[in-house]
């Protein structure tokens, strides 16, 4: 039987602890955020990480490439140097393209992304912008249309909405002409990765 000393101190710990546990969670959400695996041994998400988070995720995942979605600089040059340092030091190669505000799929940086995903050299990939949501889904929903076969509605109602009740209106709009429009703008592409399935 706990004494009334000891009920006491119980009362005054259980709300540390619970305090304790979700500051743990917060730290953990922060420091991962948004970080998903979108097809397994393939390609991962996530928002813009720290450096160290990168450097630890491309050993874990043995990541070949991170790609940056992010305009120059988009977060500070402290932190894209950081980041440069962090995946360069860990062997891996850093894509900075930054994903056109568009939903037009003949963009010259839209061909430039087509030619990463199309390098079987780049898998595993680590996929990123500013939150890890609107252009990444964007370059998702291109993966998959191109090498997994889906739709792009089918792609985007896979894809975890971090809180949201839906992707916008510009992410359905790309994905939906780039899936009208690649085979005929990215015939070159159809089984480059198919070596990496077997």
């Amino acid at each position: 039987m706990i004494h009334s000393a000891g009920r006491k101190l119980l009362w005054w710990l259980l709300p540390v602890v619970a305090l304790a546990a979700l500051a743990g969670g917060v730290w953990h959400h922060k420091r991962y955020n948004h970080l998903e695996v979108h097809d397994p041994g393939m390609v991962y998400r996530s928002a813009w990480l720290q450096g160290d988070v990168f450097a630890e995720l491309i050993d874990k995942h043995q990541i070949r490439s991170i790609v940056n979605l992010c305009n120059p600089n988009e977060m500070g040059e402290e932190r894209c140097i950081d980041q440069r340092r962090a995946v360069r030091g860990s062997g891996a190669v850093l894509h900075e393209c930054t994903f056109p505000n568009t939903v037009d799929p003949t963009d010259p940086q839209v061909a430039e992304l087509v030619g990463i995903l199309s390098d079987p050299s780049n898998y595993p990939m680590l996929i990123h912008c500013q939150h890890g949501v609107t252009r990444t889904a964007k370059l998702l929903a291109m993966y998959d249309i191109l090498y997994r076969g889906m739709s792009a509605d089918e792609s985007i109602a896979r894809m975890p909405r971090f809180g949201r009740k839906d992707y916008n209106v510009g992410v359905y709009s790309f994905a939906r002409d780039f899936e009208k429009r690649h085979a005929q703008l990215y015939p070159t592409t159809a089984g480059k990765l198919d070596s990496l399935r077997r």
